[in-house]
Parts: structure tokens; C-alpha cells; sequence
């Protein structure tokens, strides 16, 4: 093993000794002495994984021989018009297409020829006018998450002189096509304010629709179903508000449906000249409402033994999701009786099943369908035959279902409540206390889905387990299990995992030495509360843009997400959330023991999590580590939080996890 680079001390008055890893004109990182080390850490991982080469260009083939490189999307059928995506060979982005009646194919923009010459690049929002003659696309060129939105003339198929700068990334047309809203991001990447957007106006004259006051409020924005209104969203963890403006006027002064007040959660939708609620104020789990006359109509109740998680408005039905211990169930109901008409059923033990809202006239509903064992498939359910049709099911070449099983088991946690955990093996390589990869998250109510991941495979393949641990802190359970585990009982959480893990190795699905844990961002805080907490349950962990250093973060309210995230952490001024969040936050807990072999990532533009986050906790726990395991961070210098943009490039990352992982458990 060399030596690995050592950052240096520097004490300061609040005892953060390697706060200078920061740099003090962030966004932008140019002091040489932080990217020096930055980039002595990154040498001394390409020197550290040498031998892991061979290994890691072996899982990339794997992976990329299961891509099916030549691939279109399912339609979707607007007016005259069917839209859908296509990837070719070789090409790392998405392609956007329609064919109309003549069935001849209209390349309407290439994400490929957009990405040339770019180090980063994510396609935000892509959005075409009622009148299908123009498109509003927005990207990313360098992981920032700042979208700047152009506009495209489908009849020339050249770009307008519109550029937006500094965006969300999402746009809604207004119905003549003479401009669309947008949100706009301030300084510190908070998204605060409503534009309004005429075409061929510069961006300085966009007229303020509205401006979000409260830091600690996120804005979103959407179109109705009906396609009538433009839905403005504030909200945070646990409160919301929603106005509305006619899209068929002028931009206009919106009009707020109900005013926001502490603990109260809504989501709005219109179709047929009426507004549906979905809203918490009778119960956590939620129910489902109309609006007469500003009076509520009660469709679904309030129930603790189910979730209302989404709803999809037709001109004829009205379609729910609920969850049920963890699953999603689909029901519909006559949208002129309001009365319950059907529910569609999956079989499978575990499974992930979502709404994809196609248009207010289909007498169809499309579902996304998915398990840790069969790949996404597009689903239709005719409302009138009561007849599902499967569309289009994801070609994942080489992979035969029938050799995997998935299943549901649910380990005690230390207060006694149930978790669940999902997980999936290769039925003919299954044996006792095999190698094991155990993935948790836990935070902000983002409960984790048992989808299909094709990467996977690899790792079965080799006879691994993998398990989805749905700890509080996420909302698979209901919305109770997501409260549940914030503020001052967010320890919940990472007792959660850890009583997950523990679980696993008693039932000799593994070992302690064959177990490795992962997680990303909030996930990547559980990863470094756990390693403090109990080091020896793990053998490997991956902590990928790992949100450690709690406490300094949600003091310093010029971070972008900080005044948002007080509604999940608690505001560090009030001692009592001080004190507890300093007794986990990752960063402030090393000690000198023994930790297991650790494969850390950054994103040098990342502006959701820092990269001295990252940076720091692993030059600490240098200093404090008593053992000769791997720590390893990785810094990427052109991405942000979500990591490599490209199909393949995420292929590329994807290898290299899989063989530090490999590397350590067969070690």
C-alpha cells in the first residue's frame, strides 16, 4: 500500500481543522493548495486501484454487452403527432423524435450534437408547444444544475434567439405558444422565483409572476391535466401551498387554493372544470378530495393502512396510488360518479408500479412496471375492456429472469418496529452467508423502490445478494414512517439499517466479512454514521457524495439547501437540535478505531453537496483511522451531485464500484 496524501491542520475557533478545504469563492474552486490535494487524492486512488484494472474492464464489457445500444421508447400519442425517445449505437445520449400520419421520422433534437465538446451534460425539461410547432429544451453543461432553456423552430428545425439562463430546468407552454413560464434560480441556487417568458423578448424583460420569500420553500411548477392551469408548488417537508393562473390569458396574479399553515401537505390537480386535493389535514396518510364551491367532496378517506401517494386525472377517470405496506396498489374511479370503478393487481412479492400520464383524452391508463427481477416494462390498462396490455418491456440482452428470485423480509429493529427489506439472488448460486451489497437512503420521505437495476447482475452473477434496506426516514410505510425518523428521532434511521444488517448476517444470508454497504448524498450520511457506530458489521463501503458534515452544513444558511433542509434536520441554532445532530453528524464523530475498507466520491460542481464534504471527512478520518484498510476518495473535476453524465461513462463508474467491492469482499 503507498502512502496516502495527508491533507494539514489547521485549527480554528470552531474547532474545524480542515475547514479550509472549502474554497471561499465556491461555487468556483480555484485555490490551487485545495486542488492539489484534491487532485493528490485522486493520483493516489488511480494508483490504489491499479491492480483493480483488469477486474474493473472486465465488469464494464459485462455491463455494456447487457445494453441494448439501439433502443426506442413507447410512444406517446398528442394529437396527430407520436413522440418518443431512441438511443443508437455507440451514442451516449437521448435522442427526441415524432412521427406524425405520413409515419416519416422527425429527429427534433439531439442530445448527442448538444453534448459535443461539453466535460458534462443532463437534458433537463423538453416541452413542445400546443401547437406542436415549437420546443423548449433545457440543459446542464457542467453538473451545476443551473438549466439554460433555448428554443427550437420544429418547421426550420433551427434555434430561436431565446436563451434563458439560470433555471430550474422546468418550462410549461403557455396554450397560444407565444411564451412559456419557467423558475429561476437566485445566487445560491435556490429556486425562487416565476417567469414568464414572451419569444423573441431578452430574458431581462420576463415578467415576475411570483417570488418566493420564505428560504425555507422550494418552488416547483406543472400543468394541469386539463392542460387550463399552470400549478405553482411552495413547499418544504411538511407544509405546501399551490396557486394557479390561466394558461389561456395573459400572465396574470395567481390565485393561492388553500394558504399554507404548519403541518399541512398538499398536491393539486383540474380536469372537467374542477380541482382535486390530495391533503394530509385529517391524517398523515392523506385523502383524496374534490372542489365545489370551495367545499371539500371526500372521495377517498383518510386510512392508516394505506398511503396516498399519487393521482392521474382523465376526462372520464381518476386514477390513485396507493401504498400498501410498501407497494404500490392502482385504483380507479368514474370520474363523473366519483365512485370506485376497478383496481389493478400485480403478483409479484415485490415490485415497483407507477402512473405515467400520457393525455386527459386516453381511455387507457399507462403504468411503469418493474421488480428486482423483471425489467421496466410499459403497462396499459384499458378502462374499458379491463384488460392490461403489456407495450414495451425493457431488452436487457444475455438475461434470463427465471434464474433470479426476489423477496421481502423484515428484520426488528432496536425499538421493536418492523423494517422492511427487499432482496434479489441468483436462485442456483444461493448459499449461506454469501457475499452480500446492502443499499439504504432513509431521508426527506424518498422512500426506495423495488425496481429493476440491470447492473446489477454482475454482482448476482458472481453469487451475490442484493438488498434494499426501506428504513424510516423514507416513505415506504406511509407518511408516518417518514416523520417518524427526522428531526430529533432521526437516529431512527441508521438503527433501522444497522438492525437490517445485523438481521441479514443472523439469517446467514452473510457475513460480516462479506457485507458492503452503500449509499449516496443523505445515503452517504447513513453510510458515515454507521461506520462510526458499529465498523466491524461491514466489510466495504461506497459513500457516493456523501452529505457528513451535518452540523457545519445546516449552520451556514448561505448553503442552498440549508434554510429547506431545517424542516428535515432541525435548525442547529436551537441547542437541542445542535446537540443532537452533532451526536451523528458523520464528520464530527471519528474517532480513533478501526474502519472498514471505504470507496468515497465527489463532484467538484456539485451544489447540493459539497466537495469538502467529502474531502474533509476523509482527511480526518486519515488522522484518526488505527487500520491499513482502503480509503479511497475519488473527485470528479467535471461533474456534480448526480455524477458521470453518458450511458456509458455511468457504465464506467458503475465497473469501478463493483470491483472495489469485489476487491475487498474476496480479499
Amino acid at each position: 500500500m503507498r502512502n496516502p496524501p495527508i491533507a494539514k491542520s489547521i485549527p480554528n475557533v470552531s474547532g474545524d481543522n480542515y475547514a479550509w478545504l472549502r474554497d471561499k469563492n465556491w461555487p468556483k474552486v480555484e485555490d490551487p493548495e485545495i486542488l492539489a490535494y484534491i487532485n493528490a487524492e485522486n493520483d493516489y486512488f488511480k494508483a490504489e486501484t491499479e491492480s483493480f484494472q483488469p477486474l474493473e474492464k472486465q465488469i464494464y464489457a459485462e455491463l455494456k454487452a447487457r445494453v441494448k445500444e439501439d433502443d426506442e421508447s413507447y410512444p406517446v400519442k398528442k394529437d396527430n403527432y407520436y413522440y418518443y425517445s431512441k438511443m443508437e449505437k455507440g451514442k451516449d445520449y437521448i435522442i427526441l423524435c415524432r412521427k406524425s400520419s405520413n409515419n416519416l421520422e422527425e429527429i427534433l433534437l439531439d442530445g448527442n450534437i448538444l453534448a459535443q465538446g461539453k466535460s458534462s451534460f443532463a437534458l433537463g425539461a423538453t416541452k413542445t408547444s400546443e401547437d406542436h410547432s415549437k420546443l423548449a429544451y433545457a440543459f446542464d453543461a457542467d453538473g451545476s444544475e443551473r438549466y439554460n432553456i433555448y428554443v427550437r423552430d420544429l418547421n426550420t428545425a433551427q434555434d430561436l434567439n431565446d436563451v434563458i439562463n439560470d433555471t430550474l430546468g422546468g418550462i410549461v407552454w403557455n396554450k397560444a405558444g407565444s411564451g412559456f413560464y419557467y423558475i429561476k434560480l437566485n445566487e445560491n441556487w435556490r429556486p425562487d422565483r416565476v417567469f414568464f417568458h414572451l419569444l423573441g423578448d431578452d430574458q431581462q424583460q420576463d415578467i415576475l409572476i411570483y417570488q418566493e420569500l420564505d428560504p425555507g420553500f422550494y418552488l416547483h411548477i406543472n400543468k394541469s391535466a386539463s392542460s387550463e392551469y399552470l400549478l405553482i408548488d411552495s413547499g418544504n417537508g411538511s407544509s405546501s401551498e399551490t396557486q394557479y393562473l390561466s394558461l389561456n390569458e395573459s400572465p396574470s396574479k395567481p390565485i393561492i387554493v388553500i394558504k399554507r399553515r404548519a403541518n399541512h401537505l398538499y398536491s393539486l390537480d383540474h380536469i372537467n372544470n374542477k380541482f382535486y386535493l390530495l391533503t394530509n389535514d385529517l391524517g398523515k396518510n392523506f385523502r383524496l378530495v374534490s372542489i365545489i364551491d370551495e367545499k371539500f367532496n371526500e372521495i377517498i378517506p383518510h386510512n392508516d393502512d394505506y398511503y396516498l401517494v399519487d393521482m392521474a386525472l382523465y376526462n372520464q377517470h381518476l386514477v390513485v396510488t396507493k401504498r400498501v405496506l410498501g407497494l404500490n396498489k392502482i385504483e380507479y374511479y368514474n370520474l363523473e360518479t366519483e365512485k370506485l370503478a376497478g383496481n389493478i393487481d400485480f403478483q409479484e412479492e415485490v415490485y415497483q408500479a407507477n402512473i405515467n400520464f400520457t393525455n386527459k383524452e386516453d381511455l387507457y391508463l399507462r403504468i411503469n412496471y418493474s421488480s428486482l427481477t423483471m425489467p421496466r416494462s410499459v403497462l396499459e390498462y384499458d378502462f374499458n375492456s379491463k384488460i392490461l396490455h403489456s407495450r414495451k418491456t425493457d431488452e436487457v440482452l444475455g438475461y434470463d429472469p427465471s434464474l433470479y428470485k426476489a423477496e421481502r423480509l423484515w428484520a426488528k429493529s432496536s425499538d421493536g418496529t418492523k423494517v422492511p427489506i427487499s432482496i434479489v439472488y441468483r436462485k442456483d448460486m444461493k448459499k449461506e452467508s454469501a457475499p452480500l451489497l446492502l443499499y439504504g437512503y432513509g431521508s426527506y420521505g424518498l422512500g426506495m423502490s423495488a425496481s429493476f437495476r440491470s447492473n446489477i447482475i454482475s454482482l448476482l452473477d458472481r453469487g451475490f445478494t442484493y438488498a434494499i434496506a426501506h428504513i424510516r426516514g423514507g416513505d415506504e410505510l406511509g407518511f408516518n414512517w417518514y416523520e417518524s425518523a427526522k428531526f430529533l428521532t432521526k437516529k431512527r434511521t441508521f438503527e433501522d439499517f444497522i438492525a437490517s444488517a445485523e438481521y441479514l448476517i443472523e439469517q446467514k444470508h452473510t457475513s460480516s466479512e462479506k457485507l458492503a454497504i452503500m449509499g449516496g448524498s443523505a445515503g452517504g450520511m447513513l453510510m458515515g454514521v454507521c461506520i462510526n457506530q458499529r465498523p466491524g458489521l461491514f466489510q466495504a463501503v461506497i459513500a457516493l457524495v456523501p452529505f457528513v458534515d451535518v452540523l457545519n452544513t445546516m449552520l451556514d444558511e448561505t448553503l442552498p439547501l440549508t434554510p429547506i433542509e431545517f424542516e428535515e434536520w432541525g435548525n442547529p441554532k436551537d441547542k437541542n437540535y445542535f446537540d443532537y445532530i452533532k451526536s451523528y453528524s458523520p464528520y464530527d464523530n471519528i474517532e480513533k478505531k478501526y474502519y472498514p475498507n471505504m470507496l468515497v466520491t465527489a463532484g467538484l460542481t456539485d451544489p447540493r453537496v459539497g466537495y469538502w464534504e467529502a474531502a474533509k471527512w476523509v482527511a480526518k478520518l486519515r488522522t484518526y483511522k488505527q487500520d491499513n484498510n482502503l480509503l479511497l476518495l475519488k473527485t470528479d473535476m467535471d461533474a456534480g451531485h448526480a455524477g458521470k453524465s453518458g450511458r456509458f461513462k455511468i457504465l464506467e463508474e458503475v465497473a469501478m464500484i463493483y470491483s472495489f467491492i469485489l476487491k475487498c469482499i474476496s480479499s
